[in-house]
């Protein structure tokens, strides 16, 4: 008689312990929020999880250990699973099959009842695939929302650019009625007024109306930038000369005011390729704001600087009562008013810096400006290497 011992507990402390660590696996799968799958070599599916069969539950009864990947998708297609046109099944069933044996990039998966999947895929190491699914729709429905109000907001701005458009031309041909008659009526031509007071009302009045007037220009010129209508006439643009033409009309408010103006601009700075109205404008505007914005006593310089990389800065600096942090954002908003009580006398349009923005912006430039309370102003028109030509 023959007997034969061994001693098994060691295999069987090792098959509890599979069984734990099988469990513990199990547990932590469930417990994903998202979808997971696992697919073995040969593209049966091996586990998953109960949110993977939530989110395809037209397939749950096939979604089982054994189970192919084409059986379920080919089925859940079947059954309407997937947004696809019928037409367009079959090409849809040999992609989505060839990308899941080769696994690329995540990508979105539409479903017939609205939704969004994430899809992720990767191989093993032996050869199987492992796949997480995520409801997007949520973020979905933002990204559509998003994109739904930008699209709105981009026509309500149209929409107020051409109103602003239209409601400018509108007013400018009375206004220019108004001008006309407030300088005959100044000029006396049409006989005498008979009280000399009548004469300075009727050039005050003309005076009011050349600001009106130059406000619903800048209005006009901010509508078109706004709606991509408003064209550059480029021509060699020699800043010392517009400096000098800028002086030359700034002089009466500056001398009034005590207001010393300085051209620093070298003279072998280089010309820049732009529209010489725009120009002009951008630079009329800054040194305005500066004058208009500085004590008697005070200082307006205009330099110019080639710098290494090419771009030519113009720059636009004063002495004035300067702004703070804070108040800058509100100074580039159109119709911002910064300085409403201390200087209420020496409120504009709030449309010159906004506007010279957008000029220099239109030249492929940049807008900087810094400033700080009771130190003054500085503006930058930096404007790009490829506008600088060649000097004279």
């Amino acid at each position: 008689m023959l007997c034969s011992v061994r001693n098994v507990t060691g295999k069987a402390r090792a098959e509890r312990q599979a069984l734990r660590a099988h469990e513990l696996l199990v547990d932590a799968i469930e417990s994903i929020a998202d979808g997971f799958v696992l697919y073995d070599a040969d593209d049966r599916l091996v586990l998953c999880n109960a949110k993977y069969r939530e989110l395809y539950a037209l397939s749950e009864d096939l979604i089982r250990p054994g189970t192919s990947f084409e059986t379920i998708l080919v089925e859940g297609a079947r059954r309407g699973q997937y947004a696809v046109p019928p037409d367009e099944l079959d090409a849809w069933l040999a992609g989505r099959i060839a990308r899941h044996r080769a696994p690329g990039p995540p990508f979105q998966q539409r479903m017939a009842d609205g939704r969004w999947l994430r899809v992720e895929e990767r191989r093993t190491r032996d050869g199987g695939t492992v796949g997480l699914r995520s409801d997007v729709s949520d973020l979905k429905q933002q990204e559509a929302d998003l994109c739904a109000a930008r699209d709105e907001a981009e026509r309500a701005n149209r929409r107020k650019s051409d109103y602003v458009h239209h409601l400018s031309h509108e007013l400018r041909t009375p206004l220019n009625a108004v001008m006309g008659f407030a300088q005959l009526i100044g000029d006396e031509l049409m006989g005498p007024l008979g009280n000399p007071r009548y004469r300075d009302h009727a050039r005050q009045i003309a005076s009011a109306g050349e600001y009106m007037l130059d406000m619903i220009t800048r209005l006009l010129d901010l509508a078109k930038i706004e709606a991509g209508r408003m064209e550059l006439h480029e021509e060699p643009c020699d800043l010392g000369l517009i400096t000098d033409m800028t002086f030359a009309m700034m002089q009466a408010p500056a001398g009034a005011r005590g207001v010393a103006l300085v051209c620093a601009v070298p003279e072998d700075t280089p010309p820049v390729r732009g529209d010489l109205s725009m120009v002009r404008q951008m630079l009329t505007n800054l040194v305005g704001n500066a004058v208009k914005f500085s004590k008697k006593g005070g200082r307006v310089a205009v330099r110019a600087e080639r710098l290494r990389d090419g771009v030519l800065v113009l720059s636009v600096a004063d002495t004035g009562i300067g702004m703070s942090a804070g108040q800058l954002p509100r100074a580039l908003d159109a119709f911002g008013q910064v300085h409403e009580r201390a200087v209420s006398a020496e409120r504009g349009s709030g449309l010159g810096l906004p506007l010279t923005r957008a000029l220099i912006e239109l030249h492929g430039g940049r807008f900087e400006i810094d400033s700080a309370p009771g130190v003054g102003t500085t503006v930058r028109l930096v404007f790009p290497a490829g506008r600088v030509l060649p000097p004279p």
